[in-house]
């Protein structure tokens, strides 16, 4: 519970909004402080940060990161990335699962939201996804950081929890944890206990990378076993089949990564994973960045979806297409040697399809059927399903009024390097 967001959005109504937080403080905090006093210290904190808001207030778009899709791994987040990008000044072909410079590879996940009150699945799974990122580009980690925010009200053993599973993950594959950092959030004005995050990763390339940018139509596409991680676990979590949960505690995906890195190194284009907004989001990604269009097998492809994830996904009706399933992504011309050399170290996989020039959509299947993006990926909890996979806004709303906050942020970012530049010289 944010208790300067609730004054602020009831502000000038500071009636209001004091018994309001004054409910809010003693369902969390109950008889321990004297509730009226400390609600009137944070209403005048707040009073005074609102006369900062006309220098340092940010750009109003009007959206929502709910309406626009944020971190959800669909047209939306892609929208919302591409500017981004923009506002930094990256180019679309850094579009990729980590950034690249010179031979250092960097990746940072945050932990899925779903997953606070399960801090040790959270670690283990954003632990994965970020050395997945930088090993399917073909690098060898040095490292791990964490980064782990608390609510006032969360209890330590959450942080306790939370570490050993990035522990388990650094443990197993004897990657070190390098850095880290431990805040709460929002300090004392957020009550409640749930906690938020991120896991970063660090390596480094011994020679070529595995970017997107080197996918060529005419190429195989191999793809391996897929566990899940932590989507499904919280499908599994949320739609009260717990036992799921056991078959994505598992490394295949990045065993796979390591595989290729020191045995098919010289054989192999491109690699991705699986994972934002399924292989419905990794097309969109790679045709944004190369024009081209994947053709898969779906049965295939579904195939290799592991069985009880399958039967979950199917039970529940959700599009295996558009979720994440934590398979890798071979992009080669020698797919029978891919196949054989991951079989010899227990990896299924199987040749789920293969390149060709742009077809009007990132993603079709063998018969011509089109798997378009979706706005989010597929809804995987009951009120993801309650919400839908839509958005109040069109695209070309949510992209125009991205282009005017990035106008207003980009004259602020400049004022400000104006005075530093000058302070440097």
């Amino acid at each position: 519970m944010d208790l300067e967001g609730i004054i602020r959005k009831l502000y000038p109504n500071i009636a209001k909004a004091r018994e309001k937080i004054i409910d809010e403080i003693k369902f969390y905090k109950g008889d321990k402080y004297n509730v009226e006093e400390i609600a009137d210290i944070i209403i005048k904190e707040i009073i005074n940060s609102i006369k900062a808001d006309e220098i340092y207030t940010f750009p109003k778009t009007g959206i929502s990161a709910g309406e626009a899709g944020l971190g959800s791994r669909g047209i939306g987040d892609h929208i919302i990335h591409s500017k981004l990008f923009e506002l930094t000044g990256k180019s679309i072909d850094e579009f990729d699962d980590a950034g690249i410079k010179n031979n250092i590879v960097v990746s940072i996940d945050g932990i899925h939201s779903r997953l606070s009150y399960f801090p040790f699945l959270a670690g283990f799974y954003a632990s994965k996804a970020t050395l997945r990122d930088i090993m399917v580009k073909g690098a060898e980690p040095l490292g791990l950081i964490v980064d782990i925010h608390l609510s006032d009200d969360s209890d330590l053993g959450m942080l306790v929890d939370f570490e050993a599973g990035v522990a388990t993950i650094s443990n197993v594959l004897n990657i070190p944890i390098l850095a880290g950092s431990t805040l709460r959030i929002g300090g004392d004005l957020v009550l409640g206990e749930r906690i938020s995050g991120a896991v970063g990763s660090v390596g480094l390339l011994r020679g070529r990378d595995f970017s997107r940018r080197r996918i060529k139509k005419g190429m195989k596409i191999v793809m391996t076993e897929g566990n899940g991680g932590g989507t499904i676990a919280t499908t599994a979590i949320y739609n009260g089949i717990p036992d799921v949960v056991g078959e994505t505690l598992k490394i295949k995906d990045l065993i796979t990564c390591k595989i290729v890195r020191d045995y098919l190194y010289n054989y192999i284009y491109s690699m991705t994973d699986v994972t934002n907004g399924g292989i419905r989001g990794d097309a969109t990604e790679i045709s944004k960045i190369t024009n081209l269009s994947l053709i898969i097998d779906e049965d295939k492809f579904i195939s290799l979806i592991n069985s009880k994830v399958r039967k979950m996904l199917e039970d529940l009706n959700i599009d295996p297409f558009g979720i994440s399933i934590d398979s890798i992504l071979i992009f080669t011309d020698n797919e029978d040697l891919v196949k054989r050399k991951l079989k010899e170290f227990g990896i299924e996989s199987d040749i789920i399809g293969y390149v060709d020039e742009y077809k009007n959509y990132p993603l079709l299947t063998y018969n011509g059927k089109e798997l378009k993006p979706q706005f989010r990926e597929s809804p995987y909890t009951p009120i993801k399903k309650y919400i839908g996979n839509y958005s109040p806004y069109t695209v070309e709303e949510i992209s125009k009024r991205l282009d005017n906050a990035i106008l207003e942020a980009k004259k602020k970012m400049n004022e400000v390097l104006k005075n530093l530049k000058t302070s440097f010289t």
